[in-house]
């Protein structure tokens, strides 16, 4: 028999009337069908508090659930500092920092400016082949199988193997990287801690490596570049490193999950993508909207009112972009996917200085996956009897998607 968790206590400032408990990592119907809990809270709430904790560390948050409220926080780095919010290093007493997400302005400009051409649509369309190359490869590696579990047999390790490609690593460390991830974004305690020390000291080896045999790679480019006319130090070449891993694997796998899990359950939209590759494009872009699966944080500097509610210097701020994604308010039956949607805007990749700088990439690894899944595979629906569900709070995951081809 289940337990109900026991309901923190709120700070003494927060009003009674805007606690709502709602625990990202408990709720049965978020577990169920995350984005139509999240959806029901908007219904009800404009702002409210939880007092359950969300992420390393973590303390009760503000939740926001309108797309204006999300994006003037986000676009307001000054008032909502991002800096400080995922703790890793001092999980295990260190003090470098994930780089540039876990930065404010004026640095985290510095570092933008140093990143953002890696990441740009011009640079990764010289990733596109290898992308295409590994999607084709591993759809058709699954071709001869009735069924597969879709996200470890294909979104876990496609993300992983890009991400290994980008960092000029060996992709016989690919089952050595999914075991980190998994312990690092899904486990807690020793476990966890453990896995943070494996893969500080995996990338601080390959940092020191590369000082001595320099690659055409992400690891060489950040050793031997500059911010503000000093050369980044091995804590912030691993703060970028550690940061592509943690905010470029597990995003895309949960994306994929989304994507082939409604694709899935709707098979005159997945027949009409077989019948015509050129929608594919624009149905990512609709489904990103659909299924965003992203929970930013943000901590108040100082006190200010925000969406009619009084928020303390030092609050935690919990901003689901789902919701900005699915705000009627802006979008007509915002929780239905349209693929004729004339405009798919959407939060997929946040708002203001901090989004998501990997965005481009995101996208060519996307298109590449349902591209190959369509073309090399079988028409697929969900296995007879399966009832996916969901966790996480920070990224929201599909614990397994089982597959059977028709």
């Amino acid at each position: 028999m289940q337990t109900e968790p026991t309901i923190p206590q709120a700070p003494p400032h927060i009003p009674a009337e805007l606690i709502v408990p709602f625990d990202f990592r408990s709720d049965e119907e978020f577990s169920r069908d995350p984005h139509n809990r999240l959806d029901s809270l908007r219904t009800d709430h404009r702002a409210f508090f939880t007092p359950f904790p969300r992420g390393m560390g973590g303390q009760g948050v503000w939740v926001f659930t309108r797309a204006d409220d999300i994006r003037a926080v986000l676009q307001d780095p000054q008032t909502f500092a991002s800096g400080g919010l995922r703790p890793f290093a001092k999980a295990i007493g260190e003090d470098w920092t994930l780089i540039p997400v876990d930065l404010d302005p004026p640095l985290h400009s510095q570092f933008r400016t140093l990143l953002n051409p890696t990441f740009s649509p011009k640079s990764m369309k010289s990733m596109e082949a290898v992308i295409l190359e590994r999607a084709d490869e591993m759809a058709a590696a699954l071709a001869s199988q009735q069924s597969v579990e879709f996200i470890t047999e294909f979104a876990r390790p496609y993300p992983v193997s890009i991400f290994l490609e980008l960092l000029g690593l060996p992709l016989d460390e690919m089952d050595h990287f999914i075991e980190i991830e998994e312990n690092i974004l899904h486990n807690s305690g020793d476990a966890q801690i453990a896995a943070i020390r494996q893969l500080r000291d995996y990338l601080f080896g390959q940092i020191e490596d590369r000082r001595r045999n320099r690659g055409d790679d992400l690891i060489s480019f950040a050793v031997y570049s500059e911010v503000a006319g000093s050369s980044l130090t091995n804590d912030e070449v691993m703060g970028i490193c550690f940061m592509m891993f943690i905010g470029g694997l597990d995003t895309v796998t949960s994306t994929l999950g989304y994507h082939f899990m409604h694709l899935a359950r709707h098979a005159e939209e997945q027949q009409r993508l077989r019948n015509d590759p050129s929608l594919i494009p624009g149905a990512i872009e609709e489904l990103l909207r659909v299924y965003n699966v992203v929970t930013t944080g943000r901590r108040a500097t100082r006190d200010v009112e925000i969406a009619g509610v009084q928020i303390r210097e030092g609050d935690m701020l919990a901003l689901p972009t789902s919701l900005a994604s699915r705000d009627p308010r802006e979008c007509p039956h915002a929780a239905k996917v349209d693929l004729d949607r004339e405009s798919a805007r959407h939060s997929a990749f946040g708002f203001g200085p901090h989004r998501c700088i990997g965005s481009h990439l995101a996208r060519r690894e996307l298109t590449a996956a349902l591209t190959a899944w369509t073309t090399r595979l079988p028409v697929f629906r969900l296995k007879d009897g399966a009832e996916p569900r969901s966790s996480g709070s920070g990224v929201i995951a599909l614990e397994s998607l089982p597959l059977e081809f028709i």
